[in-house]
């Protein structure tokens, strides 16, 4: 191997950072496999838990509870709201069935296409809190507000479902939603994917007005769920510290990582500019 001056090394153009990013990307075919297969496992787990109504209705209660308590309590209020103006009752119920499924993966397309040194990060970050979710729903079954005896909630989704695709019973299309469980509820993942995606687009979206609509977009996931009976504000509020805690773990993982490599890189650049003997 020819070891060059460091002078002569200087003067050579060095591959641009996003061409590094790009060839160290993985083929797109296998991160479209392993994507398929967390969404898998977390959709096909949510749905096998059958047989724990009492349990989710007693840790519902307990939730319902401890908001009256702290005095955060905004659902019946918001869902009463919905009942007295139709018209916005459909459009959240649209946001609730259709969003959800479709930001997700758009963003995660975005990064891999435009912003590719940042998409491992974030495919980690969300397969990680996204996994991670799954042991709150077997753990900690809770039933929405929706469903609670005695709560006062209507199902907003259900009422409206004359003008959408989703069954009575959940937001699944017609004849799907046995595949659905209904008592993962905690943490609120359709606001830990919001937070996900909106954070990343707002940091990483060239014009303003994108990022504009990556900090709305959680807020709006928030109240939709909550209004529509769908969650509890605390299990929103468990889905946005999940989301922050993956975010900085996989930051710090991130940092470590690039630290070991420039550490390895000026070891590297040390030997090569050190004078050879003879």
């Amino acid at each position: 191997m020819v070891i060059l001056p460091a002078s002569v090394r200087r003067l050579l153009p060095r591959p641009s950072m996003p061409s590094i990013a790009r060839r160290a990307l993985p083929r797109w075919w296998a991160e479209l496999l392993l994507v398929g297969m967390v969404y898998g496992v977390y959709e096909t787990s949510r749905g096998l838990q059958r047989g724990w109504d009492a349990r989710a209705d007693r840790n519902g209660q307990s939730i319902q509870r401890w908001e009256n308590v702290v005095h955060l309590a905004p659902e019946q209020s918001l869902n009463e709201l919905l009942d007295r103006l139709p018209v916005l009752a459909v459009l959240a119920a649209y946001f609730y069935a259709t969003l959800h499924y479709i930001v997700t993966p758009v963003v995660l397309v975005w990064l891999y296409r435009a912003h590719p040194g940042h998409y491992r990060s974030a495919r980690t970050w969300l397969a990680g809190m996204t996994l991670t979710a799954l042991i709150g729903y077997w753990r900690f079954p809770t039933t929405p507000p929706r469903l609670l005896p005695h709560a006062g909630i209507h199902d907003t989704v259900a009422d409206v479902e004359q003008w959408g695709w989703w069954s009575g019973q959940t937001s699944a299309p017609q004849g799907l939603g046995g595949l659905i469980n209904e008592y993962a509820a905690m943490p609120s993942l359709h606001v830990g994917w919001a937070l996900w995606s909106g954070w990343l687009l707002f940091r990483h979206a060239r014009h303003w007005s994108v990022g504009g609509l990556g900090l709305a977009y959680p807020v709006l996931t928030t109240l939709v769920v909550v209004a529509t009976g769908n969650h509890f504000l605390a299990d929103a509020l468990a889905g946005v510290l999940l989301t922050m805690l993956f975010g900085s773990l996989t930051g710090l993982a991130r940092g470590i990582g690039r630290h070991a490599v420039a550490s390895r890189h000026a070891v590297a650049s040390k030997k090569a500019a050190r004078p050879r003997p003879g």
